[in-house]
């Protein structure tokens, strides 16, 4: 496995990619914070809000399928938190869409809730990684003022990443082909053990090797900056792309307004 493998879109070419990841990152961000502070049964208002990223996906060329499976994959993780609010959320609650209405628990707009801002927010975090390549990626961070500490941590996590996967995929592969017969839970467990033993002592050696050879290199965290072949400068299109994100943002705050005030009432 190869690192590309984990962005390989990101170097693909396009309008998006050719923006500048400082603009992509803030504008990213500051569009998380308003969707994870919309209120709790702003449900129907979360639809308007995936235009954004869904628009950003597609004019990058990243395949829906694509980002609908990294959501899936951490999705269990934030549906046991959602689903839980329908067990002491049981409050009736009056809702309204259109023409229709219906009584539900209010605990079941929460976890809608939840689950709604969980797909919006990671499609524009999929949208900004696939689109951008790490390396410029941590080059703007690096000029937004992040610690270097912790930029650093992020860039050799990227870089080596795939080392330990594929130690990983070995250590299975050998396992599959020793494998004769099922051993019972407690065997296996031994062994699942051992293997899990002896792939962190392989990567304390591995890491060990990498440290002599970038001190070899002269590599030294306070001095080393991070150099990419994208020119980082804003142009034009970094301007449009944040007023159009601005005026959707704003739009939408209005129309989150007219779905509070005429939109929803509990009972």
């Amino acid at each position: 496995m190869h690192h590309a493998h984990i962005d390989k879109f990101a170097y693909q070419d396009s309008p998006v990619h050719r923006l500048d990841s400082r603009v992509k990152f803030i504008v990213v961000v500051v569009f998380t914070a308003v969707v994870i502070s919309l209120p709790r049964y702003a449900v129907s208002v979360l639809a308007c809000y995936a235009v954004g990223p869904f628009a950003m996906l597609v004019v990058g060329r990243i395949p829906i399928g694509f980002a609908l499976k990294h959501i899936l994959v951490v999705s269990p993780f934030v549906a046991v938190l959602a689903f839980s609010c329908v067990l002491y959320d049981r409050a009736a609650m009056t809702v309204r869409f259109g023409p229709f209405e219906w009584v539900m628990a209010a605990g079941w707009l929460r976890c809608a809730g939840i689950l709604g801002k969980f797909a919006v927010t990671m499609s524009a975090l999929i949208g900004l990684v696939s689109t951008t390549r790490f390396s410029d990626l941590l080059s703007g961070l690096s000029k937004l003022g992040v610690p270097k500490i912790l930029l650093v941590q992020m860039g050799l996590l990227y870089r080596y990443i795939f080392l330990l996967i594929d130690k990983a995929q070995r250590i299975l592969r050998a396992r599959a082909g020793r494998k004769l017969r099922n051993l019972g839970v407690k065997a296996e467990l031994k062994t699942a053990g051992s293997m899990i033993g002896s792939l962190l002592v392989s990567s304390l050696d591995c890491a060990e090797r990498i440290n002599w050879a970038m001190q070899g290199r002269g590599f030294d965290p306070d001095v080393s900056g991070f150099r990419t072949l994208t020119p980082m400068r804003i142009r034009r299109a970094d301007f449009v792309f944040c007023a159009i994100a601005a005026c959707l943002l704003v739009g939408l705050h209005f129309v989150v307004r007219i779905e509070l005030t005429g939109g929803k009432t509990a009972g």
